[in-house]
């Protein structure tokens, strides 16, 4: 199944920002990143502006297409909005009318609303009077009569299966009920789910969902059985150990649910587990240049050691298309190490303090728990920390060459992203700082660079930032589940003018195609 995610600000309602929803799969990274209104927030405070009613600015959702299907040639499509509120139906209908005119669709092909889990009950409800505006409440169940199960990540998993009504998910992972070694039965798919073996739902779901995007990169089995009377042998195996598997065969889409309670050896079932262990990733260790910054034009892939994979490839690009690539310099990794080192109250070290919160977690870690101390860290560094005066004048005269009244954007460029192994896509994040406003002689507003900016935004502020990026969620479970040290790895930076462009009219991907070549491969050469 395809689909296109949007949003639709709420003081422009008539306006449809649709996204690259391949190279940003999740709302929050579109947002942050493409859309001005929120860059800067971090995950938790887009999604009290986006997924509740109170306070809400942006409402998101999806265009979803029916499998097997062109777009072209598709006799139908589905609209959905996300949001854990359910919204009023004028409202929703207002909604839906609008991105119906904004899709370029062949005449009489049938529009449906296919309500997300958390208004399908009021969908269900008004389904009359969306009927009365021409508007059919469906599932996606209509698109799947040919198969028997909907299988939204194709791995698996042994755990015990455990049921948790979708309601009292979060209360039963944090009380013990539900763990991370659990494979989850529930009645329902809210939009956050915490870290279980695998996922059964008892509701279908959507594939362009949160929780089906996490489980398919965490590699997490989520599947949804289409017959009833599979679902009620399902339910009759809650408290067993059971083995799950998520597959296609033959193009179809095939869940199987086993009883092994009490069936395996512990030592097999070791080795069986021992199969899910991701494969090793070999990483650059980050290593000391000797000064904070360079200029990229003369960076090369094997200069990940110090500056990160983003900065150290730039380099490439920018002598292969000088006239068509900005100039930018890198910050390396003696920045960042130096940044840790400085002492916080109470003595210890902003490095120590970091090792001390984070200590103890192993994967699977207890999800809850660990996204409350990677928060605690996140707003350790954006608000207890600061560059020495030193640091502040090294970096000032690193950006000597931009000009102090446009913003520059500094990209994060860590040792874990952009290898040949491991593209962290997503994982970290980006920000822009004004210099001038850290060049003033005071601290209040506006930004100089952003006349519509209340506040000052500073280059240090940016700095900080990406770094407490460094610390993402996903960020640092990936680093978890792979085993990385994390005193190998470290935060780099590749900073350029900012280029801001909200709706994306000018994005893109280069690829390239490397070729064997027959007569160099007969004559024993290398190409």
């Amino acid at each position: 199944m395809g689909w296109v995610k949007f949003a639709i600000l709420l003081d422009q309602p008539r306006r449809v920002i649709f996204q690259d929803s391949i190279k940003y799969p999740f709302h929050y990274d579109f947002a942050l990143n493409r859309l001005p209104a929120f860059k800067g927030m971090s995950s938790e405070e887009f999604y009290r502006v986006s997924m509740r009613r109170d306070n809400q600015r942006v409402v998101l959702g999806a265009v979803l297409f029916q499998p097997l299907q062109p777009p072209a040639s598709a006799s139908e499509y589905g609209i959905q909005f996300s949001g854990v509120d359910p919204y009023p139906t004028d409202i929703v209908i207002e909604w839906f009318e609008t991105v119906k005119r904004s899709v370029n669709a062949a005449p009489g092909v049938q529009v449906l609303y296919l309500p997300a889990f958390e208004q399908v009950s009021s969908a269900e409800r008004d389904r009359d009077l969306f009927a009365a505006r021409g508007i059919r409440v469906s599932s996606l169940e209509r698109w799947l009569s040919d198969e028997t199960a909907v299988c939204y990540s194709l791995v698996w998993a042994i755990g015990r299966l455990t049921f948790v009504p979708w309601a009292e998910i979060s209360a039963a992972f944090a009380d013990g009920r539900l763990r991370s070694t659990d494979v989850l039965l529930t009645d329902g798919v809210p939009a956050e789910l915490p870290f279980v073996a695998g996922i059964i739902a008892l509701v279908p779901a959507t594939p362009n969902s949160h929780t089906a995007i996490l489980a398919r990169s965490q590699e997490i089995p989520f599947v949804y059985p289409l017959e009833a009377a599979e679902r009620d042998r399902v339910r009759n195996l809650v408290g067993k150990e059971v083995f799950l598997r998520a597959a296609r065969r033959d193009g179809h889409a095939e869940a199987r649910v086993l009883d092994v309670d009490g069936k395996l050896d512990p030592g097999v079932k070791a080795e069986i587990l021992a199969l899910k262990a991701p494969a090793p990733i070999h990483i650059v260790p980050k290593a000391r240049y000797g000064a904070i910054s360079a200029p990229v034009a003369n960076l090369v892939p094997a200069d990940i050691r110090f500056f990160g994979g983003k900065a150290a490839n730039f380099g490439l690009l920018h002598r292969t298309i000088p006239g068509n690539s900005p100039e930018a310099i890198a910050f390396s990794f003696d920045l960042w190490d130096e940044f840790l080192d400085q002492s916080l109250p109470g003595g210890r070290t902003l490095r120590a303090e970091i090792a001390s919160r984070l200590a103890g977690f192993t994967y699977p870690p207890d999800m809850l728990a660990l996204k409350a101390a990677l928060a605690g860290v996140r707003d350790l560094i954006t608000g207890a920390t600061e560059f020495s005066p030193d640091q502040q004048q090294a970096i000032i005269s690193s950006l000597a060459g931009f000009d102090p009244q446009r913003n520059i954007r500094f990209r994060s460029s860590s040792n874990v992203e952009d290898t040949e192994q491991f593209v962290g896509a997503g994982l970290y994040d980006s920000f822009s700082g004004c210099l001038a406003d850290d060049l003033d002689d005071d601290t209040a507003g506006p930004c100089r660079c952003d006349p519509a900016e209340p506040k000052e935004r500073g280059v240090f502020r940016a700095i900080r930032k990406v770094y407490a990026s460094f610390y993402n969620d996903d960020a640092y479970l990936e680093r978890l589940r792979h085993g990385i040290d994390e005193a190998q790895v470290g935060m780099g930076l590749l900073v350029h003018h900012s280029f801001p462009d909200e709706i994306e009219r000018a994005n893109g991907v280069a690829t390239l195609k490397a070729t064997w070549l027959a007569s160099r491969a007969s004559t024993g050469s290398s190409s």
